[in-house]
């Protein structure tokens, strides 16, 4: 496995407290896709990244944005956006009234 490049991660908002982290850099392997780093997070930050970034059917909670150098995933290919190398990834999850249900 070519762990050929590494991310600089900034987590923004609620998600910055749940994991008590600011940023940090992750070793990633070539061509990996935002899906795969979110899992690597979820492995590396546990239940406290995944409830406070993702909803219970795996989807992004409707107040997490990802973003890849300032460009939201949902206007490039989502969970499916390749990373290059040296990118600037953001996890900004906002504080909203619980959603309803």
């Amino acid at each position: 496995m070519d762990m050929g490049q590494q991310v600089h991660i900034s987590y923004l908002g609620l998600v910055r407290n749940v994991i008590a982290c600011r940023e940090e850099n992750i070793d990633i392997v070539r061509d990996a896709t935002i899906g795969q780093l979110l899992r690597l997070l979820i492995e590396k930050h546990g239940p406290p990244f995944r409830e406070s970034v993702f909803n219970q059917s795996g989807e992004l909670r409707s107040t997490a944005q990802v973003c890849v150098d300032d460009c939201d995933i949902n206007e490039l290919q989502g969970f499916g956006t390749k990373l290059g190398r040296e990118e600037k990834v953001s996890i900004l999850v906002g504080v909203y009234p619980p959603e309803g249900g």
